[in-house]
């Protein structure tokens, strides 16, 4: 398993978690797969355990008394979603529907964020660009520090952040920009 880099000593990431007073002496006791990244800590409101898990292609959090019952909690859902013949839904069982590719299974409630195409609402493109679409595409435009940064960072995203930008340019040009809605 790979451990999150704000949980090992001597990193930067550890340097800064001490400092801001959220480290938590923790080690994983449940057998993860070598390729999962693992964190964990205490939540802001209120103050509960957390473990948190990102095996590949999915997210699985545990929340207990302890930060080892929450682990406990998170690894009976990873082994549930690895022995469940799953069928897959856009609806969460709480109801609400996911239309940005995200999948969960009917069965045992795990989740894939690219399970499906992302659904297209048309016209959703016609509005002006809100404050943090108009700040996201400046720092597209002038911040090359950042986008090699991201680039290299991220290389399989890179057609996606140029499909971006290239969409909020031209909402920019013909719709315009709003200063008074973030959205």
């Amino acid at each position: 398993m790979k451990i999150a880099p704000h949980h090992i000593a001597g990193t930067p990431e550890a340097a800064l978690s001490a400092a801001l007073g959220t480290h938590v002496d923790y080690h994983p006791m449940c057998g993860w797969p070598d390729d999962c990244m693992v964190q964990w800590g205490h939540g802001i409101i209120p103050s509960t355990p957390f473990f948190e898990a990102f095996p590949a292609g999915t997210f699985i959090r545990g929340e207990g008394e302890t930060i080892e019952a929450a682990e406990r909690q998170a690894f009976a859902k990873w082994e549930a979603d690895r022995n469940c013949d799953h069928r897959w839904g856009r609806a969460r069982s709480a109801g609400n529907t996911y239309t940005n590719g995200a999948g969960w299974c009917r069965r045992c409630g795990a989740f894939r964020s690219s399970m499906f195409a992302p659904v297209v609402t048309f016209g959703a493109h016609r509005k002006p660009l809100g404050k943090s679409e108009s700040w996201l595409l400046s720092s597209m435009e002038t911040d090359a520090d950042m986008n090699a940064r991201m680039d290299a960072r991220y290389p399989a995203e890179r057609g996606r952040r140029a499909k971006q930008k290239r969409i909020l340019q031209i909402r920019r040009k013909l719709f315009g920009e709003r200063s008074d809605k973030w959205f």
